[in-house]
C-alpha cells in the first residue's frame, strides 16, 4: 500500500506539473496571438505610411510646378501698375494732342508765308 500511496501522489505531482505546463502554454498561445495581430498592425501602419510619403511627395513636387507657373504670372501689383499705366496714356492723349495742335497752329502762319 504505501507503494501505491506513492505512485498516487507521483501521479498528483505529475498531473500538477502537467497542468503548470498546459497553463503556461496557453499564456504562450496568447501572447503569440497578440504578437501576430501587432505585427498585422504594424504591416498595416507601414503601408499607410509609405502611402504618405509617396503621396507627400507627388504634393511637393504639385506644389512646385504651381510655384513655377505662379512666378511666370503677373500679380496682382503688377496688374494695377499697368492698368494705371495705361489709364494714364489715355487720359494725358488729348492733352498731347492739343499741344501738337497748337504747336502746329503756331507754326503754319509762318510756314505759309515762307
Amino acid at each position: 500500500m504505501p507503494e501505491q500511496q506513492k505512485e498516487v501522489e507521483d501521479m498528483e505531482k505529475f498531473m500538477t506539473v502537467l497542468m503548470d505546463v498546459k497553463v503556461s502554454l496557453g499564456r504562450q498561445n496568447e501572447k503569440l496571438d497578440n504578437l501576430l495581430d501587432i505585427k498585422q498592425k504594424v504591416d498595416e501602419t507601414y503601408d499607410t505610411a509609405n502611402k504618405a510619403a509617396n503621396r507627400s511627395a507627388y504634393n511637393q513636387q504639385a506644389i512646385e510646378k504651381m510655384e513655377k507657373e505662379v512666378k511666370r504670372k503677373a500679380d496682382n501689383d503688377d496688374v494695377e501698375r499697368i492698368v494705371k499705366d495705361k489709364d494714364n496714356w489715355k487720359r494725358n492723349m488729348p492733352a498731347w494732342v492739343a499741344v501738337a495742335l497748337s504747336a502746329i497752329a503756331l507754326l503754319l502762319p509762318y510756314l505759309a508765308t515762307n
